[in-house]
């Protein structure tokens, strides 16, 4: 993934969280708001509840890999933020792209 295509700082953070909308699945959340950027941004959160540091490193990773094979399913002028769930550990690459991929089209 791009630098350009990351969300890193805390403001804009707050700002999709406050303002935007949110999307629920089985093992994410998905918190996206329209920007005026001509690009995407995507930005990754995973809490202390979804595991120690080792596991919570590697669901992040997961869903950077799910977003980055994935560029085409999200939309120019929007940010979007993952929110992983406790669940999100335990679940399949499959099943997660699968979610991630079903959130991200109903955003259009």
């Amino acid at each position: 993934m791009e630098d350009t295509n990351r969300l890193k700082k805390r403001k804009d953070f707050t700002k999709t969280y406050k303002k935007g909308r949110s999307l629920n699945g089985r093992a994410v959340i998905l918190c996206y708001r329209k920007t005026t950027r001509p690009y995407y941004r995507v930005g990754f959160t995973v809490s202390k509840k979804v595991g120690k540091a080792v596991v919570r490193n590697k669901v992040r990773r997961r869903l950077k890999e799910i977003t980055r094979l994935n560029s085409e399913a999200f939309l120019p002028g929007y940010d979007y933020i993952f929110i992983a769930r406790s669940k999100a550990k335990d679940t399949p690459f499959e099943k997660l792209r699968s979610d991630v991929l079903n959130l991200a089209k109903k955003v259009k």
